[in-house]
């Protein structure tokens, strides 16, 4: 399972942080351990073991702060869910960090002694208006700012560099010819509209009179198909802000101490502060309204961990409820009045007498499933109109894509124009506008039109077959196509030419590193994982 969950999480794989930018000598300076309550010590552990080489915990910790500066938070002040991207994130990119730099070693890439002097003396981080900052400062840098020793910093930078080196090796290998280049181009830019006409299926319906003999053959054979649905009754009740409010007792001396504590809320234009008796009631509505907000919250906490929290019955006369409500039976995708579509499903998803409680806006909504009729097989009788629905809708199907096939055959025969050919059978002649391979079609959405379009010329202008969409069958032919521009292509032909390539290479890249991961053995540190489920 930790091991599904870092290759389900791949930050190369996310649009999270391009490993590109992974490798950046991530330093790490001014890097502080208290705000993840390490204050005056180094964490210590592992954070993960990639083919027996171990990722200290501390780096994680390291790489993870540099992703909450580039989110441009704190870790308190970010939802859960970016904190558990931003800790998958930073793991992974430690771990393919790992997998490159084992991988260039393997290729026989290395990393010398003087490169790595040259390296570490050229990094803005290791400098002062562009000069090194010398040997003792860099050692005091690396001691006291990062906590660990230089030979551990050197080798972790030695590991970006070897990373950096397999990119770099990677990166090299790609190219594209002009050819290839303007190919990609005009797959993207050609565009075409079509014309097309349309067979409904409503067209046909109300023409259908199923006989008996087929309604009853229909029901026998899908018999198991009919069912009545499932219905649940809930006894309910609610509790809105303003029962919290109620409990709130606000004295005397704690409105004058708010009054006094804020005298800037109750200037009046002239910026003269009111009187207390004037405000007095804005500062108890205003003293409620707070405190009830946390007494409401709390005892949505309340309910959240404690199953022993009462019946019904007893939470409504702890909070002076006098009437629990009885719906009417409903199905899971009936809209009921009174009732919101959250209290619906969470009445499908408890069992009978047991209580539930769900927050819908500001109200609290105490339900308790008190009846279930569960779903039975419906007889003849009972099926009889959606059989013939059914019956009308199949034949009606069937009679457009027929009435279809046969306007095809004829227009394929060439003796008349689509123009023509539709107006000497009272049909619409609709066109579909320009669109590109990258879009949908539009008013007509079959996704296999998207492609076999672009194979229709003026040579042979009309597709082989009808297009087929849930409630409609389509006849199309070309009416025009429209070349990419070439002019267009060579003024930005330079910018094509690096999305390409750029694109090209992250493919290959995130193909190595799948491959990489896949016959790596990765042990995950836990206690990181454990928040991601």
């Amino acid at each position: 399972m930790s091991l599904d969950l870092i290759r389900k999480h791949n930050s190369f794989l996310t649009k999270g942080i391009l490993l590109l930018l992974i490798i950046t000598f991530v330093i790490g300076f001014g890097f502080s351990y208290e705000r993840f309550g390490l204050i005056g010590a180094v964490p210590q552990g592992v954070a993960a073991d990639v083919n027996g080489e171990k990722i200290p915990l501390k780096d994680f910790y390291r790489a993870r702060e540099n992703l909450y500066r580039q989110y441009g938070g704190q870790q308190p002040d970010l939802p859960e869910a970016v904190q558990n991207f931003i800790d998958m994130s930073a793991l992974n990119q430690l771990i393919d960090l790992k997998l490159l730099s084992q991988e260039a070693r393997e290729l026989g890439f290395m990393v010398t002694d003087e490169e790595l002097r040259e390296s570490i003396s050229k990094n803005p981080s290791l400098q002062i208006d562009g000069t090194f900052i010398g040997k003792e400062a860099y050692v005091s840098l690396i001691e006291g700012s990062l906590n660990e020793s230089v030979g551990e910093f050197e080798n972790r930078y030695r590991d970006e560099l070897l990373a950096q080196k397999l990119v770099a090796f990677i990166n090299e290998t790609v190219k594209i010819t002009d050819e290839e280049l303007y190919n990609d181009f005009r797959m993207n830019n050609e565009e075409t509209n079509l014309y097309y006409v349309t067979f409904s299926t409503e067209d046909f319906v109300d023409s259908i009179t199923p006989s008996r003999e087929e309604i009853k053959s229909h029901y026998e054979k899908h018999k198991n198909e009919f069912k009545t649905p499932e219905l649940r009754t809930v006894r309910f009740l609610t509790l809105s802000p303003d029962r919290f409010e109620d409990r709130v007792k606000v004295s005397d001396e704690e409105i004058e101490a708010y009054y006094k504590a804020y005298p800037d809320e109750f200037k009046n234009a002239a910026q003269e502060i009111l009187p207390l008796r004037q405000v007095r009631e804005e500062i108890l509505s205003k003293l409620k309204k707070q405190r009830g907000e946390l007494l409401r919250v709390d005892y949505i906490k309340r309910l959240e961990v404690d199953s022993s929290v009462g019946s019904i019955k007893e939470i409504a006369e702890e909070n002076g409820v006098e009437k629990i409500n009885e719906s009417q039976p409903f199905t899971a995708s009936q809209a009921v009045e009174g009732l919101p579509t959250p209290v619906i499903d969470e009445a499908f998803s408890t069992t009978q007498g047991e209580l539930s409680n769900i927050v819908v806006g500001n109200d609290i909504w105490i339900i308790e499933v008190s009846n279930i009729s569960p779903s039975r097989q419906k007889d003849m009788n009972e099926s009889e109109g959606e059989v013939i629905d059914r019956i009308k809708i199949t034949k009606a199907r069937e009679q457009s894509l027929s009435r279809a096939e046969e306007f095809l055959n004829e227009l394929r025969k060439g003796e008349m124009s689509v123009t023509d050919l539709s107006k000497s059978h009272g049909l619409e002649l609709k066109e579909t506008g320009y669109f590109s391979r990258n879009r949908g079609v539009p008013h007509i959405g079959v996704e296999e039109l998207r492609i076999d379009a672009f194979s229709l010329s003026k040579g042979d202008p009309v597709a082989s077959k009808p297009y087929v969409s849930e409630d409609n069958v389509f006849v199309v032919s070309l009416k025009e196509f429209k070349d990419a521009d070439k002019n267009e292509f060579q003024v930005k032909k330079a910018e094509f030419k690096e999305t390409e390539l750029s694109q090209r290479r992250n493919k290959i890249l995130m193909g190595w590193l799948e491959r990489l991961r896949e016959e790596a053995k990765i042990i995950p540190n836990e206690t990181i994982l454990k928040r991601q489920g």
